[in-house]
């Protein structure tokens, strides 16, 4: 215990040392006195199973260089174990760092957790921060996968389990900016990268700016209060300028971060703008585009979260969080821009699973999203076949009609080089598709005379005067497995298991703090998303242990029925209804 908090009045002075000597031992012991006091009346309480459970030493072994790092010669006041031990409440809880500050010195079981005495100083707000940015940026998986390990010895056949995958929106703490909002947003971010990275070029720089142009006056009316051609007007101006910084820009060799922000930059322009140029490079004109670019900066604030659209009402500006669990567990989390597909993060999952726990599923279960022969292979390539993808398969020339054909029902020959169509007509025509992985087979106008399918293969009863071009995808045998697949009572038993992912994204986001970034960019989110998948595990853990030594049977799901009658009464079993009539 830090003998400088021992509270001696002055005129006691002259014999502190003395005090010191005897009061120390004292309130060693009085502190031990109240958490002993206090454990006994709270032995099942979080905090305390999950003291007798983990072993903290592999991740002190992992961080034992920080000190040494960021220390600058001064006395280290907190130790490693108790920083990690802090950080750890700080995401069981889902507090803030100013809360987590609060709680180490008011919640003496918080305090006895993380290893302060009972008058010991805790450390603030601004030691935390610097130890949490420590294992962002050196060890963002380190809790994850060394809590996971010890889960999977107390749980040793939970990696043999069928795993379930799933997405959800983790909303990104930046505000959607309109148009000319986010163009002076870059602006700024751009300049203020420059005048880190060269002070003297940026002087120069910034004397040449047009700076109203570029980010208004400070008496400028808001964007909406002007007219459609007041608006145009002040974003045709903006643009301008930014062109003419951003020509003065690369004139020089620029620094990386400055680099980044000019790239940014151009896909800003290039999604949103159609930009016409006179003989001299100036801007002559400009038009807003109708279809604009995928995966759309929507705010400077924070470059890396994009549009997750996922149908209707379900449009946020957030990351794209995927899931990989079996029916307890987080098994692996990967936190994407939020434009980016469900079904392309599959790989990524099952790759990185295996470079850090060591092991891919027997089965991974998904939902449609997963349904395409592409993501099929793409999965047997990083896990060599061991992981068998199980999902509903999705035709991709599905029509409007129900009952339209689609290129998944003509059948290909085994070499591949001849399609049958539902009227048995044999194409040979074969041509590779220069747009996507795949070949076009090409059925003449001859050959679809007559047919009885015309109106559902071509969308109209006339006679045909063009050949039909039917693409067959490069991943049609992985789609043909997903689909034989489908139709096995083994795939129905698979599919009763998948509904248990929502209940663990359930608890991830309603109770574990994963609804919200915290943070700002994709790396420092996807720390919060393994802590928070960390948090959902320990506390999973906690719950099977005490439900093991109960040894209560499982929950079943509440059934509702009407109470027996007195006497023994048998029910009847007719569903017909009675009526009786006084």
């Amino acid at each position: 215990m830090n003998t400088d908090l021992i509270i001696i009045p002055q005129n006691f002075a002259r014999i502190a040392p003395i005090l010191t000597q005897y009061l120390t031992p004292l309130l060693h012991w009085f502190s031990r006195l109240v958490y002993e006091h206090l454990l006994a009346r709270q032995p099942n309480h979080l905090l305390c199973r999950l003291q007798r459970l983990l072993d903290f030493t592999e991740l002190e072994a992992a961080c034992a260089t920080y000190h040494a790092a960021n220390s600058r010669g001064r006395p280290v006041s907190h130790s490693v174990s108790q920083l990690l031990r802090a950080m750890l409440v700080k995401y069981l809880y889902g507090l803030s760092l100013r809360e987590l500050e609060e709680e180490l010195q008011c919640h003496l079981l918080v305090k006895w957790f993380v290893g302060y005495p009972l008058l010991a100083a805790t450390p603030d707000h601004t030691t935390l921060h610097r130890f949490e940015r420590y294992l962002c940026v050196h060890h963002p998986r380190l809790f994850f996968d060394t809590i996971l390990r010890q889960i999977d010895e107390a749980f040793p056949h939970d990696r043999q389990r069928p795993q379930l995958g799933d997405t959800f929106a983790l909303q990104a703490n930046a505000a959607l900016e309109s148009l000319i909002q986010r163009l002076r947003h870059v602006a700024q971010e751009l300049l203020r990268a420059y005048h880190t990275a060269d002070p003297q070029a940026y002087a120069l720089l910034w004397s040449r700016l047009d700076h109203p142009a570029l980010f208004g006056v400070a008496e400028e009316k808001a964007e909406g209060y002007l007219s459609t051609q007041a608006w145009h007007q002040r974003l045709l101006a903006t643009v301008t300028a930014l062109l003419d910084c951003q020509h003065l820009l690369r004139q020089t060799a620029v620094a990386p971060a400055v680099q980044g922000w000019l790239e940014r930059l151009d896909k800003l322009l290039a999604d949103e703008l159609r930009l016409e140029l006179d003989e001299a490079g100036r801007l002559r004109h400009l038009t807003l585009l109708k279809k604009r670019g995928t995966y759309r900066l929507c705010s400077a604030t924070d470059p890396d979260a994009t549009i997750r659209n996922h149908g209707r009402h379900k449009t946020d500006f957030a990351y794209n969080v995927s899931v990989l669990a079996t029916v307890h567990f987080v098994r692996q989390i990967q936190v994407d821009t939020g434009s980016r597909p469900d079904g392309e993060a599959i790989a990524d999952l099952l790759q990185a699973q295996q470079q850090h726990q060591g092991f891919c599923p027997d089965k991974l279960i998904y939902d449609q999203a997963a349904g395409w022969g592409k993501i099929v292979r793409q999965v047997d390539q990083v896990t060599a076949g061991q992981t068998q993808l199980v999902a509903y398969p999705v035709s991709a020339g599905r029509k409007s009609g129900a009952d339209a054909l689609t290129p998944e029902d003509f059948a290909l020959s085994a070499d591949g080089l001849a399609l049958t169509c539902p009227n048995s007509r044999v194409s040979r025509r074969k041509y590779a598709a220069g747009s996507a992985a795949g070949d076009n087979f090409r059925f003449t106008a001859a050959q679809c005379l007559g047919c009885p399918f015309l109106a559902r293969c071509r969308g109209s009863a006339d006679p045909p005067t063009t050949h039909k071009a039917v693409f067959i995808s490069a991943y049609r045998p992985e789609w043909n497995r997903l689909q034989t697949y489908s139709q096995t009572a083994a795939f129905k038993q698979d599919m009763k298991l998948r509904p248990q992912v929502e209940r663990i994204i359930a608890g991830l986001v309603l109770h574990n703090d994963a609804r919200r970034a915290r943070f700002r960019g994709q790396p420092k989110v996807s720390f919060q998303a393994h802590m928070c998948a960390t948090a959902y595990n320990l506390k999973r853990w906690v719950a099977l242990l005490a439900h093991k030594q109960r040894h209560q049977p499982p929950k079943k799901r509440r059934r509702f029925a009407a109470p027996q009658p007195a006497g023994g009464a048998v029910a009847p079993t007719g569903g017909g209804v009675c009526l009786v009539l006084a």
